[in-house]
């Protein structure tokens, strides 16, 4: 194993385990919360908000106008150990110039695949109530092909703000009542940490591995 070779896979494995580390604090920091205002008195949405945090796990409610033809998905959305997309309309909020993303359920992936199945996008006026959430901060995008047409690979509120070019509310409403022919959508903000750290604990093991082998070969090649 040469030092360049060497030195790149530990590094890779160490930002991958430290991913990791930071994805499961990051949700065991989000359950907290959830678990805190779950109770709380739903809040009416209006065209603008502040910011996410007062906001986040809380049950909310908004009214406006659908913006059809906005419509997007978001691709390999497991449930229930199958892989599908969440359908996310946009709505303009009435009372303002804001717009708010619904997540209005989870389809599965169909014989047309990378294609998404086809969803009527709804029309007119809208009323929406459910949790207000923030799509994951960190995130792995599996190619640079982080969007293709209406399909994207995670949800980025400012990344979706910058492409479209609406003026975005800093968060997503899942909805309570999901759309025609889709699942709904609920937010487990602890899932998966356990995972996490078990995943952790592997690429930090690959690279203690990688560097042990470093040395041992290049002491070998030092004896005379």
């Amino acid at each position: 194993m040469t030092t360049a070779a060497a030195a790149g896979f530990v590094a890779l494995t160490l930002w991958l385990g430290n991913w990791q580390v930071n994805r499961a604090q990051e949700k065991r920091e989000r359950q907290t919360l959830f678990e805190a205002r779950m109770n709380d008195n739903p809040v009416q949405l209006t065209g603008t908000v502040p910011g996410a945090e007062a906001l986040l796990y809380r049950r909310v409610r908004a009214r406006g106008k659908w913006l059809t033809g906005r419509q997007f998905f978001i691709d390999n959305r497991i449930r229930n150990g199958r892989a599908g997309f969440h359908v996310i309309t946009p709505m303009q909020v009435a009372q303002g110039p804001g717009v708010l993303l619904v997540n209005r359920g989870w389809i599965a992936r169909d014989a047309g695949y990378p294609r998404p199945p086809g969803v009527a996008a709804p029309e007119g006026a809208a009323a929406v109530a459910g949790i207000a959430t923030r799509p994951p901060a960190r995130f792995l995008e599996l190619s640079p092909q982080a969007v293709t047409g209406d399909v994207w690979q995670n949800l980025s509120i400012e990344r979706y703000g910058s492409h479209t070019g609406l003026p975005l509310l800093p968060v997503v409403v899942l909805a309570d009542t999901p759309g025609d022919g889709l699942a709904g959508v609920s937010e487990t903000p602890d899932a998966g940490i356990a995972k996490h750290v078990e995943y952790a604990f592997t690429w930090f093991a690959l690279a203690t591995t990688a560097f042990v082998l470093w040395v041992v070969l290049n002491l070998k090649r030092a004896r005379p």
